[in-house]
């Protein structure tokens, strides 16, 4: 072995989410605004005036690496118009066009959080559709929006809410809960306070979107609790994601008190902390319970997959570390969050191998670690 090759290793994608076909075929416009985080805003060229080989309006570097690498795996030309028009084409069958890309890429699981989109598509269909096996986490804002118009009082809202999670927990299929509190009140986690919730009972009743933030500390406590009773994985939304997170509250570093109070839960940071992945990778480091995945970076960080790759290692434990897409409207966002993490660590790996860090058989490992066995481990109970 003269390098490390990881192109047909294969792959479970930790944290992602279900999509279904389109029901018309996508034009170039629509097809951009698909791939995107949250909103692409308009650029005011009109796209009837651009060079074809200039940039499509709203496109960066991750949609680029898209279009390109489709492009070669359709045989067409390296254009957004051909590229868009081969893939109609192509998902006429859009079942077997799914499974095709997820065999291509070497996908064998997915976690999935049917928590987005909203309403949540169905589990069943959706496996179906991926060929692939699927694990579930539960989200527990949802639900806690749910109850909030059942009950009358916190009192009853919180004896419903526990119970509520440990139904769900129960579950085999279930593998953990997942909270976005980072989109809600940030990820400064006060002590569980009920006096201080309950007095933010009726403006929770009024907005279930308002901060209420003792209630959804409350709850996440709650949360964390059930985990470690049920002895199943707390995931928490670390760092960036739709356009509405609250961004200075949302890195890993301040959830540190949390995650040492709970010593005996197993943690998941989901996108470990982006653009803070250093932050995520130094408490994995110090805290053995807690993981990370490098989601949502990947792929959306386009060619910087590889520089963070890097960082993260500078710190992160090798079994600490999993594969994670952050996949939510298309499965070219699974196929590709693959293929250029696997491109990306290869580079990564076979530096070290230069500079005499390790030998090609370690380096090998971790790439295959990274990709599927620190999940297996981690979530070996479910397998």
């Amino acid at each position: 072995m003269s390098g490390v090759s990881l192109r047909d290793v294969q792959a479970i994608d930790v944290h992602c989410h279900p999509y279904v076909a389109n029901p018309n075929p996508y034009t170039p416009e629509e097809f951009v605004k698909k791939l995107s985080l949250s909103v692409i805003p308009s650029s005011g060229l009109k796209t009837n005036e651009r060079n074809k080989k200039h940039p499509y309006p709203g496109t960066n570097m991750w949609v680029q690496i898209l279009i390109n690498r489709l492009a070669k795996y359709y045989s067409c030309a390296p254009e957004l118009e051909e590229v868009v028009k081969q893939r109609n084409v192509r998902t006429a069958d859009f079942r077997e066009y799914t499974r095709e890309l997820f065999r291509d890429a070497n996908i064998i699981g997915l976690v999935m959080d049917f928590g987005y989109p909203s309403p949540p598509l169905d589990k069943k269909e959706y496996t179906d559709l991926c060929g692939v096996r699927i694990w579930e986490i539960y989200r527990i804002e949802p639900v806690m929006a749910r109850l909030r118009g059942e009950c009358n009082s916190f009192g009853e809202f919180v004896e419903k809410y526990r119970a509520d999670l440990r139904g769900a927990l129960k579950k085999e299929e279930i593998v953990g809960l997942k909270s976005i509190i980072a989109y809600r009140s940030g990820l400064q986690i006060s002590e569980k306070n009920e006096a201080a919730a309950n007095e933010q009972w009726e403006e929770f009743l009024a907005n279930e979107r308002a901060e209420v933030k003792a209630i959804r500390d409350y709850c996440l406590h709650v949360a964390m609790e059930e985990c470690t009773e049920a002895e199943k994985v707390m995931h928490i939304h670390t760092g960036i994601g739709d356009g509405d997170v609250i961004l200075d509250k949302a890195s890993p570093s301040f959830l540190f008190p949390l995650l040492r109070k709970y010593s005996d839960t197993q943690v998941h940071l989901v996108h470990g902390g982006y653009p803070w992945m250093e932050e995520a990778a130094f408490i994995v480091s110090v805290l053995p319970n807690v993981y990370m995945d490098i989601s949502l970076q990947n792929p959306f960080a386009g060619h910087g997959v590889e520089r963070i790759l890097s960082q993260v290692f500078e710190f992160a434990p090798f079994d600490k570390v999993m594969y994670g897409s952050d996949a939510f409207t298309v499965p070219e966002m699974n196929w590709m969050g693959v293929h250029l993490f696997k491109e990306c660590f290869e580079k990564v790996l076979n530096s070290w191998i230069a500079s005499d860090y390790m030998d090609v058989e370690t380096a090998q490992a971790i790439g295959e670690m990274v990709l599927y066995r620190n999940f297996e481990n981690v979530y070996r109970p479910f397998f």
